[in-house]
């Protein structure tokens, strides 16, 4: 799917998500695409997150908006 997910582990730790069904690994592609802005295959999608990421306040919206999006926590 993709490879930046795993390097994002922290972050769906935090939203309470630390394992994701293949169709929840694509919602959060979608997510994290459409709340950062990023495009293009994983080596272009991961440095704009990773930049999202290092900022708290974004970090945090970029957590809101998986919570959202994946309602259910994983078990």
């Amino acid at each position: 799917m993709t490879c930046y997910l795993n390097k994002l582990k922290p972050v769906l730790e935090k939203a309470g998500h630390d394992t994701l069904t293949k169709n929840q690994r694509k919602i959060v592609d979608q997510t994290v695409r459409a709340v950062t802005g990023a495009k293009g295959r994983c080596p272009q999608v991961w440095p704009v997150v990773e930049e999202w990421i290092k900022d708290p306040a974004q970090e945090q919206r970029l957590i809101k908006e998986i919570q959202d999006k994946l309602v259910e926590p994983c078990p």
